[in-house]
């Protein structure tokens, strides 16, 4: 295959290199989808039936109180036992409700229409979940800017992030609850995505969490004796996963380069390893097994194998490159019947190419031409499309 102007021809092209197996060779190898949610839940209104009183919550649900000046308190009497908790159509899930408490964090408030006449806009508390510093905030009334009158709005914002590393990002999955007293469970959206907190986005929530008339209602159990409670647990995702840059080489050059081994079809050695050629920025080498490369514990007969190699030192640090090759055994009885095999792949960690390239079989057949007084004929030609950081 002719090659480009730019192509290149290795000095040694009459030359065999080889090396016997004290010399190693290198390893082988063949957005944020959720928003700032709007949607609320409710409970569909019910007359009570008369029953006997409902005993006052326990005071020892919720380890943390928020008392505003001291309020009245509501009695109310128990639902229908009938009566199930079901989320408006506009729900993105089903509500949830559970026994065990929220596992991060709980805020218990009391005299809480107090508070809704307060000039207190919101309530924020921080605690540590996951090794991060948390904030959560409560707007009694609806956070006002986004939308929220009428209805409570609960966020989650991570802070102290100025001892985080620069372009710090945080992955979390975290849940909001309120209270039931009525039935004594703790109710949410039970909501699985994983949100991604960085210096640009360090807050996210439900703006319209539950509405106040759901939420005043006494039949729901959510405002008893004047008093309720909400919780967040915060689950932070750890990843392991590394960033990598691909950038593209305009108008990338074509080399071309190629080698004769000796003694291939005699030979007792293993495996041919040229020395390195300078082509571009990097040198480059070519792994040649007669007899296959062999892997411990899989080993395939009767073939042989070829690889392309480049130059470790000569890239930087944890960069690869994107390079295009094609491996040619030339036929050199009718110099019409070479055999060729192309991939395209990443080069830096390890020699790529094809471990089963062609049948031993195949490859001694005189009628082939491919092994000629004992000898053979392999090139590369390949280009760099890219490079990997």
């Amino acid at each position: 295959m002719a090659s480009s102007p730019s192509s290149l021809k290795a000095q040694n092209s009459n030359k065999s290199t080889h090396s016997e197996a004290s010399s190693s060779p290198p390893p082988i190898s063949s957005q944020d989808h959720f928003q700032d949610d709007d949607s609320g839940f409710q409970t569909a209104p019910s007359s009570p039936m008369p029953e006997p009183a409902v005993p006052p919550p326990n005071s020892s649900t919720f380890p943390a109180d928020v008392s505003p000046q001291s309020g009245t308190s509501t009695q109310i009497s128990p639902p229908p036992p009938t009566q199930t908790i079901k989320p408006s159509s506009s729900l993105p899930a089903l509500l949830h409700e559970r026994d065990a408490l929220p596992s991060h964090h709980l805020l218990k408030i009391k005299s809480f229409s107090t508070l809704l006449k307060s000039p207190i806009e919101k309530f924020s508390n921080d605690f540590k979940a996951g090794g991060y510093e948390w904030n959560f905030t409560i707007y009694p009334n609806g956070d006002k800017n986004k939308d929220g009158e009428n209805y409570i709005s609960v966020y989650l914002e991570i802070v102290e992030t100025s001892n985080l590393p620069a372009g710090w990002e945080v992955n979390a999955i975290f849940n909001f609850f309120i209270f039931d007293h009525i039935r004594d469970k703790y109710v949410g959206l039970q909501d699985t995505t994983v949100k991604r907190f960085h210096f640009m986005k360090t807050q996210w929530g439900v703006v319209k969490f539950i509405d106040l008339e759901t939420f005043n209602n006494p039949c729901n159990g959510y405002l008893v004796n004047d008093t309720c409670g909400f919780g967040v647990e915060v689950f932070v995702v750890k990843t392991t996963s590394k960033a990598q840059c691909f950038s593209l080489i305009n108008k990338p050059v074509t080399y071309q380069v190629g080698w004769v081994f000796s003694n291939v079809i005699k030979t007792t050695v293993e495996r041919y390893i040229t020395e390195y050629s300078v082509f571009g920025d990097y040198k480059w080498r070519l792994l040649f097994f007669p007899k296959g490369y062999q892997v411990e514990g899989n080993k395939i007969n009767n073939i042989i194998s070829i690889f392309l190699d480049v130059d470790n030192s000569t890239l930087s640090a944890g960069s690869k490159l994107l390079v295009h090759f094609t491996i040619r055994l030339e036929d050199k009885k009718k110099n019409s019947n070479h055999f060729e095999r192309s991939d395209t792949t990443a080069l830096g960690s390890g020699a790529r190419g094809f471990r089963n390239f062609m049948s031993e079989t195949k490859f001694k057949d005189p009628e082939n031409g491919f092994v000629v007084d004992d000898k053979c004929h392999i090139s590369v030609e390949f280009e760099v499309l890219g490079v990997v950081k």
